[in-house]
């Protein structure tokens, strides 16, 4: 994933953490995510800024979520993918299908999508009280990319986004 790392990141985990934490989320996470999360555990991305369209506003990634070691006592808490992942689809914020593993500056998802492995954008904040929940889900949804792999080749520096 050239040179791509996440700075700041939580207390190391293992694979058992790692595979603890796909049951709890119903989802296998693909290699190159465990690797990366085997030598850092979230954090802030080097290359944060996602702009590969260019009908839509570049995404500026501020932060991988870390995932819980076994027997933390806060694993709840939503800075970890599990806890995450449990409160917003327990408040029914994130369809079940989708896992969130990043976060922008505004607060919206990067999540995976579980069926696909596909890594898609959820916007919170374009919610409308008038439509189903259901409706909301889809029109909340942008496929960034077909894989992890292809979504963190694509993030770029700053320098290198047109605003």
């Amino acid at each position: 994933m050239d040179n791509f790392k996440l700075i700041d990141s939580g207390l190391s985990v293992s694979e058992s953490d790692i595979d603890a934490l796909e049951v709890l989320v119903g989802f296998r996470f693909p290699e190159e995510f465990r690797q990366l999360y085997l030598s850092s555990n979230g954090g802030s991305p080097s290359r944060e800024f996602w702009a590969e369209d260019d009908n839509y506003e570049p995404i500026r990634v501020e932060d991988f979520k870390f995932i819980a070691r076994a027997g933390a006592p806060d694993k709840s808490e939503t800075k970890y993918i599990g806890g995450c992942f449990d409160f917003m689809v327990r408040k029914k914020v994130l369809p079940p299908q989708l896992v969130p593993f990043a976060v922008d500056e505004a607060g919206n998802f990067i999540c995976f999508e579980k069926w696909t492995g596909k890594v898609v954008y959820f916007a919170v904040d374009v919610f409308q009280p008038d439509v189903d929940m259901h409706i909301n889900h889809i029109n909340a949804q942008k496929i960034l990319s077909l894989s992890f792999s292809v979504f963190v080749s694509s993030l770029v520096d700053e320098d290198d986004v047109d605003f």
